[in-house]
Formats: C-alpha cells, sequence, structure tokens
C-alpha cells in the first residue's frame, strides 16, 4: 500500500505536490500551537515565580499553576490560568485567553457574602450582576462597577477605595478587572506575553492597598 501511496504522490504535477505539502504542514502547525503556546506560558510563570522567590504548584491540568508569596503582610495566590471560549450554559462573562490572577483575603466575613466586579471599557461581568453608580462622575465614566450577591452598602466605594482602585490601574500594565469573590479580592489580568517582576510587585503594593481601603470602608458602623 504505501508503495502505492509513493506511485500515486508521484505521478501528481509538482505543484500539486508542493500545494498539498503545505497544507499538511499548515494542520501539524495548528495542532502544535496549543501546545507550544502553553509551554511558553507556563515557562514565564515559573520563571515569575523563581524571581519572587516563589515555587509553582501544578494544577489539575497544564493550563493551570500557581504560586503564593508574601506583601506587605498579606498572603497572595498567583495563578496562571487558560480560559478559552465559553459553554452555551456558562454564566462565565469575564475576559478570556491567558490570565494571570492574584488574589488575596479581605479581612472581615462579611465580604463573602458579596461580589464586586470593577473594571475599564465595560468589560463584562458575571450575568447576574447589577450595574451601579458611585456619583463621582470621573470615576464612573472611566469605570464600571457591577455587583452580586447581598448588595453593599449605598456608598460604600467612597473616596478612598475609588483612589486606590483608580491608582491600580493607573499602575497594572494587563488589561483586567478587580473582583471580589467569596471573601477575595481579585484581579485577573489579560497575560499572553506575562509580566516582569518589578511590574507584577508595583501591581501587587497597589492591590494591598485597594483590599485596605475596601476593609475599612467596611468597617464603618453599618456598613453592610
Amino acid at each position: 500500500m504505501m508503495d502505492e501511496f509513493v506511485a500515486g504522490w508521484l505521478a501528481l504535477p509538482t505543484w500539486v505536490q508542493y500545494f498539498l505539502a503545505y497544507i499538511f504542514l499548515i494542520f501539524i502547525m495548528m495542532l502544535a500551537q496549543p501546545m507550544w503556546r502553553q509551554r511558553r506560558v507556563s515557562e514565564r510563570f515559573a520563571a515569575l515565580a523563581q524571581a519572587l522567590g516563589a515555587t509553582v504548584t501544578p494544577g489539575a491540568d497544564k493550563s493551570i499553576a500557581s504560586f503564593e508569596i508574601e506583601r506587605e503582610g498579606r498572603r497572595f495566590t498567583l495563578r496562571r490560568e487558560l480560559r478559552d471560549a465559553p459553554r452555551s450554559n456558562s454564566t462565565y462573562r469575564g475576559p478570556r485567553g491567558d490570565l494571570l490572577f492574584c488574589e488575596t483575603p479581605l479581612a472581615g466575613d462579611n465580604w463573602k457574602r458579596h461580589g464586586v466586579d470593577i473594571a475599564e471599557e465595560a468589560a463584562l461581568p458575571l450575568m447576574s450582576m447589577r450595574p451601579f453608580k458611585t456619583g463621582d462622575a470621573a470615576f464612573d465614566n472611566r469605570f464600571t462597577a457591577w455587583q452580586d450577591g447581598v448588595p453593599v452598602r449605598s456608598g460604600w466605594l467612597d473616596s478612598a477605595p475609588r483612589g486606590a482602585v483608580t491608582a491600580f490601574f493607573d499602575t497594572t500594565p494587563l488589561s483586567g478587572a478587580l473582583w471580589v469573590r467569596e471573601g477575595l479580592l481579585q484581579y485577573v489580568g489579560d497575560a499572553p506575553k506575562g509580566m516582569a517582576p518589578a511590574a507584577l510587585e508595583d501591581v501587587l503594593r497597589a492591590q494591598c492597598a485597594v483590599a485596605l481601603a475596601f476593609e475599612r470602608s467596611a468597617a464603618h458602623e453599618g456598613a453592610f
């Protein structure tokens, strides 16, 4: 059978041979591209962890991994994750692609009852979230904010948290969103080419300021 295939191949016009070989090469590259991409992402993430003095813990599959560090007295979990196109029944409407998650716990059990999403350029939140305005025209024109679960008290996103959020987005080189999910303050950024260690250190310091501002706002009497 192989002899027949070779004979048939040699009988084809040269341009057809080249064309079929080209199509076959494209097919192989399409199959291999996701593997190459994940390998590059994995290597960049491991290098980032090493630069920050941490060790990567593999996830359930090759598209997920994480490491933990502490900055300014706060514990952070940093995670890489690939989120592709949603399934038809998925309620997730956040960023997609090679993502970098930076998350730290917020003090106080009340935050576990609330969901918050703040993003620039009207990025999509979870489908169940409700948009709200802060009354600060400059902030509301730049950012879109949503709430989920039990609403946080009216006016909780006052000048101090707004300033911290604005400074945070001024700091990060990635496009993304700030979330509050199950008591965690999360930053999820689109990171196809990774992030430099020095830039990440700046982002984590800014995120610490956001967490502190959120906690102080929640500490006010009757905040929730």
